[in-house]
């Protein structure tokens, strides 16, 4: 029951028709097709970066599809990087259903794409937002990438859960569902930028603190003065994609 329920909170996926086509917002983006090992295919849309320019695979949040998130392309803009973004399971067009497994799956399947694509690891930024933060953080572990973001996320599931569903019980067990970062971060290998809003309502900045004062260094805390949960790149406005953009290139 207490999985049914986490479940419910963690997943609002939106679907697309196959022959639905990218936005006109969506700028010159490829529709791009990803196999994962567990079976399941996912749908994305991708910029391919310029000469001598890094590529981001963002991993976005729980709610609504590539075709939505896409414009975070344009908030991203000032980073000068490729853009993959990616549905998961179950969202979109992709096929499958959402679960913490079938998410890593899907993670891993994206960076053997890029790989295809012939983009080394050093040359990939993994970006997770909210959710994505998870999936970032099982698949960031042990890799020399050329740096890894965590925005707006969290700890764990059960840390954010206890918070905003406290009727549960205190010992609450999590069988599935549980992206447990913080024990996850400390293996990760490569610099660290970890983007909160002070004033998140869902997922409070000292959860993303508390990722940071865990991360290896080298690693950067940005703060978004009087952002939420949902608008941190808009309330940091040019800002947003200027920071990446220096610690990339720092």
């Amino acid at each position: 029951m207490i999985e049914k329920l986490v479940r419910q909170f963690l997943y609002y996926p939106t679907k697309l028709a196959e022959n639905q086509p990218p936005p006109y917002y969506a700028g010159n983006a490829e529709e791009v097709w990803i196999d994962c090992d567990d079976g399941n295919r996912i749908h994305g849309l991708y910029w391919p970066a310029s000469e001598g320019r890094p590529t981001i695979l963002f991993f976005h949040g729980n709610a609504q599809s590539v075709y939505e998130w896409c414009l975070i392309m344009g908030e991203l803009a000032p980073a000068e990087c490729g853009l993959l973004l990616v549905d998961y399971p179950g969202y979109g067009k992709s096929t499958g259903e959402p679960n913490e497994q079938a998410l890593y799956a899907a993670g891993r399947g994206c960076l053997t794409w890029l790989e295809e694509q012939g983009i080394g690891l050093g040359d990939i930024v993994i970006q997770g937002k909210s959710l994505g933060g998870g999936v970032t953080a099982e698949i960031a572990q042990g890799l020399a990438l050329r740096g890894v973001i965590f925005e707006s996320t969290f700890r764990s599931v059960p840390a954010v859960v206890s918070r905003l569903l406290p009727f549960l019980p205190a010992d609450a067990q999590f069988k599935s569902e549980s992206y447990n970062s913080i024990d996850k971060i400390g293996n990760i290998i490569a610099p660290v930028l970890v983007i909160h809003g002070t004033n998140d309502e869902l997922i409070p900045v000292e959860e993303g603190k508390a990722l940071f004062d865990k991360a290896n260094e080298p690693k950067q805390l940005y703060l978004v003065e009087g952002a939420g949960h949902n608008d941190v790149s808009m309330v940091a406005g040019e800002s947003y994609g200027r920071t990446i953009k220096q610690w990339l290139d720092g």
